[in-house]
């Protein structure tokens, strides 16, 4: 006996939904940090948020005008965790990041 068609496709269909959902998730990640950059340029600007307007651009690069000025981001995101480096800033990646406990570790013991 046969197996049916719709059967033969389910395997085809796992490896396809397999294949595209980590690039769906990757897409999305630099729109997490466009509430980050915001909030940065808001500051940065000292310009009231309704009056800022961001512009996502190729590469996690955000521009930001308002007020009569602009401002240069980047945005560099580990899954969900993003950060937001101005333009003349230095990038610190995740994983070279000390462990906030053993920061206040080293803290709590200065004098």
């Amino acid at each position: 006996m046969r197996p049916p068609r719709l059967a033969a496709l389910v395997p085809l269909a796992a490896l396809v939904v397999g294949a595209l959902s980590p690039a769906c998730t990757v897409a999305n990640v630099p729109a997490n940090a466009m509430p980050m950059v915001r909030s940065r340029a808001t500051s940065d600007l000292d310009c009231p948020d309704k009056d800022v307007r961001v512009e996502e651009q190729l590469g996690g690069r955000y521009k930001a005008v308002g007020c009569g000025r602009k401002a240069y981001y980047q945005a560099a995101c580990e899954a969900l965790r993003c950060v937001v480096h101005g333009e003349g800033d230095a990038m610190v990646p995740w994983r070279d990041r000390p462990d906030p406990a053993e920061v206040d570790l080293q803290r709590d013991r200065l004098p």
